[in-house]
């Protein structure tokens, strides 16, 4: 089963610094140790599977979001970087959580790296989502747009998902690789919400093919590009594989097909589609 809950799932580590940039690289010794405590505790929880516990981790602005979350257990974690703002009272925390994913109905071991935003409030390091200001809620500043009624409630847009994620899209349906020599596609994604996105990606995969998550987070307006690279290791036809786009926090996740085209002479050879 695919984890899908509070963690926000990064399609490669060494993304990390370019999401949040201008940031100091230490904190005093203190403040960094009773932060990794509140991570360790609050991962801990995910661990033990008795999620209840967690909910002292997260902040009062965040607790809604959390409590209608799915969540499921972890084999275990490490925190492996943070990233701290310039008066040490807030922090991106990336973190390493032994998980599965399902491919091909398989449940497949996987060590995915995670970000998670941390504050202090009343002295003590919670867990948080970025709120935007003005009508808050736990996907940002909420206002009706194209193709929803007037005067919906924030309330009611949560409760359809789709009115939200048809404003996330992507330029195109489908990676398109040659399978006898080398090639890339590049999907867009753009974040047309008013609130902040956080992206995960994941492939099925052969031997060759590799990918590029350009960033993670994606605030109002703003695009990623996802880059997918095939050197094959020779000319046959190669199956169609299935991607995965993770959507938080909305706990969605689109497929998006990796489809290896032949050559031509060998398309003329093929019967006729019928």
């Amino acid at each position: 089963m695919m984890l899908r809950s509070l963690f926000f799932v990064l399609g490669a580590v060494a993304l990390i610094a370019q999401e949040t940039p201008n940031l100091f690289t230490s904190a005093p010794p203190d403040v960094e140790k009773a932060l990794r405590e509140r991570v360790a505790g609050f991962y801990q929880s995910y661990v033990d599977g008795k999620f209840r516990q967690a909910e002292q981790y997260v902040a009062e602005d965040t607790k809604d979001l959390f409590y209608n979350q799915e969540k499921s257990k972890i084999g275990g974690f490490e925190i492996i970087k943070i990233n701290w703002d310039d008066s040490f009272k807030k922090a991106s925390v990336v973190t390493t959580v032994q998980t599965t994913i399902q491919m091909r109905g398989q449940n497949i071991p996987a060590a995915a790296p995670m970000a998670t935003r941390w504050k202090l409030e009343e002295g003590k390091w919670v867990y948080y989502v970025d709120l935007m200001l003005g009508k808050e809620t736990p996907v940002g500043r909420m206002t009706p747009g194209p193709g929803n009624r007037p005067g919906m409630k924030i309330d009611e847009m949560l409760k359809n998902p789709n009115l939200i994620l048809n404003q996330v899209k992507a330029n195109k349906d489908k990676f398109l690789l040659r399978s006898w020599e080398k090639s890339a596609d590049t999907i867009v994604i753009t974040n047309g919400m008013q609130g902040s996105i956080t992206l995960g990606f994941q492939t099925e995969s052969i031997p060759g093919l590799t990918y590029k998550l350009e960033k993670t987070e994606l605030g109002p307006g703003e695009t990623a590009r996802i880059e997918m690279i095939y050197d094959p290791k020779d000319e046959s036809a190669k199956p169609t594989l299935n991607a995965r786009l993770q959507i938080e926090p909305f706990g969605r996740t689109l497929i998006v097909p990796v489809v290896f085209d032949i050559p031509e002479e060998i398309k003329k050879k093929l019967p006729p589609k019928q």
